[in-house]
C-alpha cells in the first residue's frame, strides 16, 4: 500500500478508520440505515511522475503505486466544434474512456482492486456486473493470476458472458439483479474479495478501486491546461465514476493546481437522483425503464453521488432512454461510436442548453465511458 496513506474516513460522517477493508462502507453509517463509502487521507504532496504514462503517472496519489497494468489511462479527448457551434457553446469535448484496454472506464478501477486483493491474500475475486465491470475485472484478475467469479443475471448478453469466461473467470447466474447481492454477501463472508457493492441501500464499489477514477480529473487538468470545462457530464447509476472524478478535482484544488472545480452533472435514464431530497429518499428504490441503457439502469441512489454533486455545485438530469439509440447514430456522425449509456449524454446536453441550465458559450466535457461495439 502507498505509504502516504494516513487513514480512511467516511465521506458522510467523517469518522476515521485504519486503512483496511470495509466492503459495507462506514460501520457507523451502516448502523443508521444510510450506508456511506469510505475514502483515503494522504500525507505528502500532489505530484506527477513525468516519465510514466497512463495511471502510473499519478501513482503517488493512489492507494497502490505498483499495480497490474494493461495500459489503462491516458485516454484522449476529442473536440467536437460542429456540435459546439450547433448548441452555441464555447467548446464540447469527449473524454474517450472507451479507449481503455477492455473498452470502458472500469479499467481505471480494477488494477487497484486486484492489487489490494493480492496483498491481502484473497483466494477469489468476485463482483456483480451487467457487462463492463465483469469483463474488466476478469481481465485484470487474469493478468495478476488471481481466480475470479462474476455474478450475472440470466439475461446477460451472450457476448459479455463469453468475454468474461474467455479469461478463465467463472460466472454465477441469478434470476434478478437484486439477487446478485445475496450471492456477494454470502461469498464475501467466506473470504472472497468483493469488488462491487453488496448492500441495499448501496454504497460505492471497493474504496481502493474508486481512487482510480481520480485520474480522469488529473488527465483533464493536463490535457486542458488552464482551460478546464465549466461542466462535465457523467452517466450515473451508483456514482462510482462521479465520486472518483469529484475527488480528483478536489485533490487538484487542495494542491493549488486549480482555482475552480467543474460542475459535475449526473445523467440518468429516469429520475433517481433528481427525486432525492433527503437521506431517507436515498435509501429507497426508483423504478424506471433502463433496458436500453443497461450500464446505468440501476434503481438505487448512493450518498457518494449526492455528495459529488453538492461539492461541485452540480446537479442531476434525466433523459428518456428512448433517445439513446438515435443519439448513438448522431454521435457516430461526429466520428464517435458510443455505448447507449454514453450516447445518452448528448440529449442530456441538448436539454440542459435548451432549458438554460448550461449557459451559452460554456465549455463542456462528455465522459464517453464505453464504445458502441458493446451495444446489444
Amino acid at each position: 500500500m502507498n505509504k502516504a496513506i494516513r487513514s480512511m474516513y467516511c465521506i458522510r460522517c467523517k469518522a476515521e478508520f485504519a486503512a483496511g477493508d470495509y466492503p459495507s462502507g462506514c460501520p457507523c453509517c451502516q448502523k443508521t440505515g444510510h450506508p456511506a463509502s469510505l475514502s483515503f487521507r494522504y500525507d505528502g504532496r500532489w505530484e506527477i511522475h513525468e516519465k510514466q504514462r497512463g495511471m502510473k503517472r499519478y501513482a503517488a496519489m493512489l492507494p497502490y503505486e505498483d499495480f497490474p497494468t494493461l495500459g489503462e489511462g491516458g485516454t484522449p479527448i476529442t473536440s467536437l466544434p460542429a456540435l459546439a457551434e450547433e448548441l452555441g457553446l464555447g467548446a464540447v469535448y469527449t473524454k474517450n474512456e472507451f479507449q481503455n484496454p477492455t473498452g470502458s472506464h472500469k479499467d481505471r478501477m480494477n488494477p487497484l482492486i486486484v492489487a489490494r486483493a493480492k496483498e491481502t491474500g484473497s483466494r477469489m475475486l468476485i463482483a456483480a456486473s451487467s457487462g463492463n465491470e465483469g469483463v474488466s475485472l476478469a481481465c485484470y484478475a487474469a493478468k495478476a493470476k488471481l481466480p475470479c467469479c462474476i455474478v450475472v443475471t440470466k439475461n446477460i448478453a451472450p457476448g459479455w458472458k463469453k468475454a468474461i469466461e474467455a479469461t478463465g473467470a467463472a460466472t454465477i447466474m441469478t434470476e434478478t439483479a437484486m439477487e446478485r447481492w445475496d450471492v456477494l454477501r454470502e461469498k464475501t463472508g467466506k473470504g472472497w474479495f468483493c469488488a462491487t457493492n453488496l448492500l441495499d441501500p448501496p454504497v460505492g464499489s471497493c474504496s481502493y478501486g474508486l481512487q482510480g477514477y481520480k485520474t480522469i480529473a488529473y488527465e483533464l487538468y493536463e490535457q486542458l491546461p488552464g482551460n478546464l470545462p465549466d461542466y462535465l457530464l457523467v452517466p450515473v447509476t451508483r456514482g462510482d465514476l462521479l465520486w472518483g472524478i469529484c475527488e480528483g478535482f478536489l485533490d487538484l484544488k487542495k494542491a493549488g493546481k486549480i482555482a475552480a472545480i467543474p460542475h459535475l452533472i449526473a445523467v440518468e435514464p429516469f429520475e433517481r437522483i433528481e427525486r432525492t431530497r433527503t437521506l431517507e429518499d436515498a435509501a429507497g428504490h426508483f423504478e424506471g425503464k433502463g433496458d436500453k441503457t443497461p450500464s446505468i439502469a440501476g434503481t438505487t441512489v448512493t450518498i457518494q453521488s449526492l455528495l459529488a454533486l453538492e461539492k461541485t455545485g452540480g446537479f442531476a438530469v434525466s433523459v428518456s432512454q428512448a433517445e439513446a439509440e438515435s443519439s448513438v447514430g448522431e454521435m457516430g456522425r461526429h466520428g464517435l461510436y458510443l455505448e447507449t449509456s454514453s450516447a445518452l449524454l448528448l440529449p442530456a446536453l441538448k436539454k440542459l442548453v435548451r432549458d438554460g441550465r448550461i449557459p451559452k458559450k460554456a465549455s463542456v466535457v462528455l465522459t464517453a465511458t464505453s464504445h458502441g461495439f458493446k451495444n446489444p
